[in-house]
């Protein structure tokens, strides 16, 4: 009888080898979940910044068709979203670099006081007025960047490949949803090139973790705001 009890006794417990598989597995479920989290939050990022970017084109079609004032009780002009590839400021921050984008007031610029369907900037934000027409400077605070510039015609062309510069405005004008595209290899070039006759527009992010994740959102020529991967 007290045989058997010691025996039973120094049965209990656990070995060094199921202990160490035990470990094993748990090191092995945390790493699939450590490593899925930070692709999970990748693509939340991008995600993020593309749909607020979908978000703010939207946001200018609707002041433009809503008949939005600005200050001065102006209810005539257009709204738009300047978007660049440039990597750094070329005159200061209101002229946009590929980590913001600026919803601007289409005031006109200040030689001709007319309302061209372009972005025209100087040093503030917030006031909108002839020659500098920026209403938001919206900064990506992620890691994440405008990588590229695309606008189909009769073929899909990268108009930031070769042009660092690069500058695409979407403007929308009262009363139509559809919006004016204008399209610059390099900021402050004095006018668009408008008989390109763009039928869409992308504009690409990519992801700052070095996944090479991207996500595209798509402007339509009918007015049409779509994000894709």
């Amino acid at each position: 009888m007290f045989k058997n009890f010691k025996k039973l006794k120094y049965n209990k417990g656990v070995t060094l080898v199921e202990l160490l598989v035990v470990i094993f597995i748990f090191v092995i479920i945390s790493g699939i979940t450590i490593f899925n989290y930070g692709r999970f939050n990748t693509s939340l990022s991008i995600q993020n910044l593309a749909d607020d970017i979908a978000l703010s084109v939207r946001k200018a079609q609707g002041y433009a068709i809503g008949v939005h004032s600005t200050t001065g009780g102006t209810f005539t002009i257009g709204y738009g979203i300047h978007f660049t590839v440039n990597p750094s400021f070329v005159n200061n921050v209101y002229s946009g670099t590929n980590k913001s984008f600026i919803l601007f007031a289409d005031m006109g610029n200040a030689s001709t006081s007319t309302q061209d369907k372009m972005y025209n900037y100087d040093n503030a934000c917030g006031t909108p007025a002839i020659g500098n027409e920026c209403l938001e400077a919206l900064n990506i605070t992620s890691t994440d960047k405008i990588s590229g510039i695309k606008y189909y015609t009769t073929s899909l062309i990268d108009g930031s490949t070769g042009f660092p510069g690069a500058t695409m405005d979407v403007v929308f004008k009262r009363p139509n949803p559809e919006p004016v595209f204008c399209y610059k290899t390099a900021i402050g070039n004095p006018s668009c090139d408008y008989s390109l006759n763009i039928s869409y527009v992308q504009i690409i992010l990519l992801s700052g973790d070095g996944s090479g994740t991207t996500k595209t959102i798509t402007i339509s020529n009918s007015g049409q705001i779509s994000v894709s991967s």
